[in-house]
């Protein structure tokens, strides 16, 4: 498998992921990020496409449908990527439709929205995203909710 670190996080890339995550989990300095509302703003794309590449990485974007394609076309690569999803939701659309994409799962920061649960320190879900992480947690992935490699976080 050709993920070092599949992650969900609201933030997408941001500083924890580019400085904590990337030096304890190794990779080539490749970013996919699956959104399907960032997937279709080619400005906020080209913006962060930018961002990624000061930052020495280089980053895709996709919506649901296009990484349908796009991530086992990764996985059979030898190269190491990040995969970030603004919701866990969007890792449920992708395995529902049998994508591959490992076997572990860290939820990082999911902001508080109206009508969202806390599950841990700064993690909300909405009931749409509690049953997406219990489809995930059905078809024997492990979920982690930490925000730092240094946090010790806890299962799903």
């Amino acid at each position: 498998m050709s993920f070092t670190l599949v992650r969900v996080d609201d933030r997408l890339i941001h500083g924890q992921v580019v400085l904590y995550w990337s030096k304890v989990r190794q990779g080539d300095g490749i970013i996919l990020v699956v959104d399907d509302q960032l997937g279709q703003d080619n400005f906020i794309k080209s913006v962060f496409k930018d961002a990624g590449k000061k930052m020495g990485k280089n980053v895709f974007i996709f919506t649901v449908e296009q990484a349908k394609k796009k991530i086992p076309e990764a996985a059979a690569s030898d190269k190491k990527y990040y995969l970030i999803a603004k919701s866990i939701s969007f890792l449920a659309e992708l395995k529902k439709a049998e994508v591959d994409f490992g076997e572990e799962v860290i939820i990082g920061n999911v902001s508080n929205r109206p009508e969202t649960k806390k599950m841990y320190n700064n993690i909300y879900f909405s009931e749409q995203e509690i049953k997406a992480a219990d489809y995930l947690k059905e078809k024997q992935l492990k979920l982690k909710f930490q925000l730092t490699p240094n946090d010790a976080g806890a299962e799903y």
